[in-house]
């Protein structure tokens, strides 16, 4: 009786740990042949920023030596003729619209008379062009390989060759 219970002990102490260690005894490795590999691509969009520089034609206008003294003379004239109109402060208002107009009547007819010259000149400039790029990076492979006759697809993160190792387990079916 007493080695019936020293036997149902120990059975219930190893048994578990036994079929533990069955079950990890029943996977091994093997080779087996690599029918077709694809390589499995993410792509990705980024900008690169590139300056561009180029010539433009600009129009510049030729410094000319223009006179200010006619336009004050025709400040002066104006204002002694707008003087003459007028009494009391109407005859400052008078003479401040005399002067602007005689000045103004002067530039303008100098304007007409010698009108401005430009030239033509080219100009940098520059700016930023943003092109944008793809790229395509792998990210594993999709495999088909034969084992014992069978065709399996797998992916995995690298190229495998000719061959593919893989690992045989046998398990029951319950």
């Amino acid at each position: 009786m007493k080695r019936l219970s020293i036997l149902v002990i120990t059975l219930a102490v190893v048994a578990p740990a036994g079929l533990v260690m069955a079950d990890s005894g029943n996977a091994h490795y093997a080779w087996a042949r690599v029918i077709e590999a694809e390589p499995v691509t993410r792509s990705a969009r980024r900008p690169v920023d590139q300056q561009v520089c180029w010539q433009e034609e600009v129009y510049r206008e030729v410094p000319g030596r223009r006179s200010r003294v006619p336009v004050v003379l025709g400040a002066i004239v104006g204002g002694v003729i707008g003087n003459q109109f007028g009494g009391g402060s109407g005859r400052d208002a008078m003479t401040l619209a005399g002067a602007a107009l005689g000045s103004s009547v002067v530039a303008d007819h100098q304007r007409q008379r010698h009108p401005r010259h430009y030239y033509a000149a080219l100009e940098d400039r520059c700016g930023i062009n943003t092109e944008w790029r793809e790229s395509r990076t792998v990210i594993g492979w999709d495999v088909v390989y034969e084992y014992q006759g069978e065709t399996y697809l797998a992916r995995v993160p690298e190229e495998p060759g000719e061959h593919i190792r893989i690992e045989v387990a046998v398990r029951p079916v319950q």
